[in-house]
């Protein structure tokens, strides 16, 4: 801890403490010096508890007018209470009584306010007891010296951890959740020194005074008012840090970061002396009607300051609710209502508490502090969950380029989603158990008894559903991402064939097994639809035996890789690129345009032409005279030349080849050349650019290609029609050339 720091904290407790003694001593001092007549024209009450000890100590301080004063009071209330209207019934009934009872309790209230200063000199002359003003300096010494003690003994504690603190506070904190840790072992040993102070005030008021019960208790209350206030004031800094910035686990700007801390220190302080003057008040025998009247001031003085707070805060918090610009509409929309939305409901838990003190019903039950309280911390501990899980999820280091996919990163929307609905769903059923509400009971009412005790198990069983879903939807459209993106003109990898089909399976897989638990949630018996659906499946697939081989035949085609998205293939007469799978089909996309829909069922043969490698031929007839090694030697600088081009050399494999003489013809050689490409990357173009080049370096060295001719022998001294012998030529290379090729 840093001077200034502790500096702060000795000046913040030695203001609290100068306030609460001189509070004590100026309301001791009037308390003290108007207690002698305190008993003319005050309104008494019946003390609670009512004692036999109390009721005698009443009726010794009170005259005999006094007395018969009280009594008629009482026995007036009890009459009125058991009296009902003759023909009263029903609605106009309940609505008289409660008018009644109203009206009974307004002016019980209004005699309480009228009479609050005699009862205040009443409380004061019997927390002087027995000696007035020494005894009220007495009090506050102790007082003082108790808060004194403790202060020591906090400062010991502070002092024999110093060493230890100042290490952990300037301990480098790198992430999230180590920064946290710090922080939250900074607040356990605060937590600790309050806890020490406390003890030793305490158990000096505990050793030094035990005469007088009104004194010993009130002091009693006014260290663990203390104790309270400091411990909020404690968690407040915690969470908002109004010094320091970097230690902020809420994301709250300077200024409402300090406003909200003031604003949870005078709240806890208001809540700290509202309890405490309770106790003195029931500790002295202050009747109920008083105690009300408090219950009600301090419901309208909260209320003002957590209305006024919302409405200082209320940009911040909108900015939190509409996030980085990218919120629902709903959020938007919640972001600039929800300041009415909280004064609505700031308004209606006072109102509430005010009409639960006039219908005579118990005050302080805390439920309205409780549910504000809950209010405050849902959102808080669903912002520090996804702080947390954002900061597990972001790599170890920022500046450094992973390429393994992180599993919290992958799937932070996902838990992020899960943390809001949990959240969300605890915080009802909290606040709902706080005001009495009994969801179930009502849901029985009105839902049916089955369903209203399967709800849980229900929201369970869809709230697990709803996140297996998310994550593997998740999983296949991040490896989808991960693959190259989709072109037609180039098969996909075998995981982008699979996974649209996986997903929808798994999509179908997890809302039938989602119903069926559901389903078994409720009561249902579920083992006669699982039979039932069994014999409708076998008889689906006797009825449709063609729909159940193609679902099968495609399982077996996808299990063995046959083809993929995109890959050319040829199934009989059909050829063409596969353009889309389903669960019955195939889609081939004709080069022409032509699309051909096959069920597996009816595909017997199948040829890839796109998997690997593929081999491409190239023959020229060239004539008898050529010279086969200058042939070579053409090929093989073709070759290198179509190597060494940037455009086709990723699509080449192996380089063009000569093959030599693959057959003779009459008038030809055949000479073959050959290259292995990838099938995937166009091979048409790499032997495009082949034949070109070749035919232009075959006309370049000579190298003339052999056309289809006859050669007709005409023996020595044979004598015939030279036109007759030519017409028979023309008619045998016509023949040759409508021959079928070999």
């Amino acid at each position: 801890m840093t001077f200034n720091g502790f500096a702060h904290r000795v000046r913040a407790t030695a203001r609290l403490v100068v306030a609460i003694v001189a509070m004590t001593l100026v309301a001791g001092t009037a308390f003290a010096a108007a207690g002698k007549d305190a008993t003319s024209g005050a309104a008494h009450a019946l003390p609670e508890p009512l004692t036999r000890e109390a009721v005698h100590d009443l009726v010794a301080r009170l005259s005999d007018a006094e007395v018969r004063k009280l009594l008629l009071d009482q026995l007036e209330r009890a009459a009125a209470g058991s009296a009902k209207p003759a023909g009263a019934a029903g609605m106009a009934g309940m609505v008289g009584d409660s008018t009644e009872m109203i009206r009974r309790r307004f002016d019980e209230l209004g005699g309480a306010l009228v009479a609050l200063p005699a009862t205040l000199q009443t409380v004061g002359a019997k927390l002087t007891e027995p000696d007035g003003l020494p005894r009220l300096l007495l009090i506050a010494a102790m007082l003082a010296a108790s808060l004194a003690v403790g202060w020591i003994a906090e400062r010991l504690y502070d002092r024999s951890l110093r060493s230890y603190r100042d290490r952990l506070r300037q301990a480098p904190a790198m992430s999230y959740s180590a920064n946290a840790v710090r922080l939250a072992t900074q607040l356990a040993l605060e937590a600790v020194g309050i806890v020490v102070y406390g003890v030793a005030a305490v158990g000096l008021l505990l050793a030094l005074w035990h005469d007088h019960f009104l004194q010993r208790r009130t002091m009693f209350v006014i260290v663990v008012a203390v104790l309270a206030v400091r411990f909020v004031a404690l968690l407040g800094r915690f969470l908002l840090a109004p010094r320091a910035a970097n230690e902020r686990l809420l994301p709250f700007a300077d200024a409402p970061a300090r406003a909200l801390q003031r604003f949870v220190v005078a709240l806890a302080a208001v809540f700290a002396a509202f309890v405490a003057i309770g106790a003195v008040l029931q500790g002295a025998g202050v009747g109920a009607a008083t105690r009300d009247l408090l219950v009600v001031g301090v419901a309208v003085l909260v209320t003002a300051m957590v209305v006024s707070t919302v409405w200082r805060v209320r940009e911040p918090i909108a900015t939190l609710i509409r996030g980085n610009g990218t919120a629902h509409p709903i959020a938007r929309w919640l972001a600039d209502l929800w300041p009415v939305l909280a004064t609505v409901y700031f308004v209606a838990i006072a109102a509430t508490r005010i009409w639960e003190v006039l219908a005579g019903e118990a005050a302080m039950t805390g439920q309205g502090i409780l549910s504000i309280l809950l209010v405050i911390a849902v959102p808080i501990v669903d912002m520090a969950l996804c702080r947390a899980l954002a900061a597990a999820a972001a790599p170890p280091d920022a500046s450094a380029v992973s390429h393994r996919p992180r599993i919290l990163a992958t799937y932070e929307s996902v838990f992020r989603r899960a943390i809001h609905i949990v959240t969300v769903v605890i915080g009802l059923v909290v606040l709902a158990r706080l005001w009495d509400i009994d969801v179930f009971a009502l849901a029985q009412q009105s839902m049916g008894g089955r369903i209203a005790s399967s709800l849980f198990g229900v929201c369970i069983v869809l709230l697990l559903a709803f996140m297996v879903w998310e994550i593997a939807k998740t999983a296949i459209d991040r490896r989808l991402t991960s693959e190259a993106d989709f072109d037609p003109e180039y098969p996909a990898s075998r995981l982008r064939t699979l996974l649209p089909i996986m997903r929808v399976l798994i999509l179908v897989t997890i809302v039938a097994m989602a119903t069926m638990s559901v389903l078994a949630a409720l009561g249902v018996d579920i083992l006669p639809l699982l039979a039932g659906a069994s014999v409708i499946g076998v008889a689906i697939g006797f009825g449709s035996q063609t729909l159940v081989r193609d679902v099968v035949s495609g399982a077996f085609f996808l299990m063995d890789d046959a083809f993929r998205l995109g890959e050319y293939i040829e199934v009989g007469s059909d050829k063409g690129r596969v353009e889309k799978i389903n669960v019955r089909s195939l889609f081939l996309r004709h080069h022409r345009g032509a699309i051909n829909i096959l069920p597996y069922g009816e595909i017997k043969r199948l040829r890839n032409t796109s998997r690997d490698w593929v081999v491409m031929v190239l023959d020229f007839r060239l004539t008898y005279d050529t010279s086969l090694l200058q042939v070579k030697k053409i090929l093989k600088q073709i070759g290198d030349e179509i190597a060494a081009d940037p455009e086709l050399a990723p699509n080449l494999l192996q380089p063009l080849k000569f093959g030599g003489v693959t057959a003779t013809e009459d008038s030809a050689i055949v000479v073959r050349a050959k290259f292995m490409a990838r099938p995937d990357r166009e091979p048409w173009m790499i032997q495009k650019a082949a034949y070109t080049k070749i035919i232009k370096a075959f006309r370049e060295a000579g190298i003339k290609f052999a056309h289809k001719e006859v050669t007709v022998n005409v023996p020595p001294g044979f004598e015939g029609d030279r036109a007759t012998l030519a017409a028979e030529g023309a008619a045998a290379l016509a023949a040759r050339d409508s021959a079928p090729p070999r």
